[in-house]
């Protein structure tokens, strides 16, 4: 049965249309997320005046998070833009994308200055970021430090030994007559 069938292949292949280059397109790789003065100066092509353009309408002073991949250390962060910034988001809410405290909520938020490293282009670069975030995004965010942390302590347990720890004792009380 499968000799029966043959796929149609044509003697001539057409040319594949190259697909159009879009401004996200461009945007995507000329985009920093932090830009120098000098880059400013430097950049004189359309692509990095788009770039630069779009840099210039974000609100740089809170960012928006995403914690997916909090429990590996990994997180992303992305400035705000003019609606999130009159939404509120990121700054009188939880600044995690996946929380659900992102309406006015009774919950107390906690500022953070974050210091964020990440690759661009190549090179590795270093930043200070705040994010505003509620009481659990917190957690979940300092998690894989507490966690090393945690695994560092019972380590030295482990090397310290049971023997060798010093034993707690309880102060007792003397009932006078």
């Amino acid at each position: 049965m499968s000799a029966l069938y043959k796929p149609y292949i044509p003697k001539t292949t057409a040319v594949a249309a190259s697909t159009p280059v879009t401004e996200f397109d461009i945007l995507k790789a000329s985009h920093k997320f932090l830009r120098d003065g000098a880059d400013d100066e430097a950049s004189t092509s359309w692509n990095d005046q788009l770039a630069q353009k779009y840099y210039d309408s974000l609100y740089r002073e809170f960012a928006i998070c995403d914690l997916k991949h909090y429990k590996s250390g990994n997180f992303s962060l992305h400035w705000r833009t003019e609606t999130k910034v009159l939404s509120g988001t990121g700054e009188t809410t939880c600044a995690n994308a996946r929380c659900p405290e992102h309406s006015a909520s009774p919950t107390p938020l906690a500022t953070l200055q974050l210091p964020f490293s990440y690759e661009e282009h190549g090179q590795r670069k270093e930043a200070l970021v705040k994010v505003v975030l509620c009481s659990k995004c917190v957690r979940k965010i300092m998690w894989k430090r507490r966690h090393e942390k945690r695994e560092e302590d019972e380590s030295v347990e482990a090397r310290i030994g049971e023997g060798d720890r010093p034993e707690k004792h309880e102060d007792r009380k003397v009932k006078s007559c």
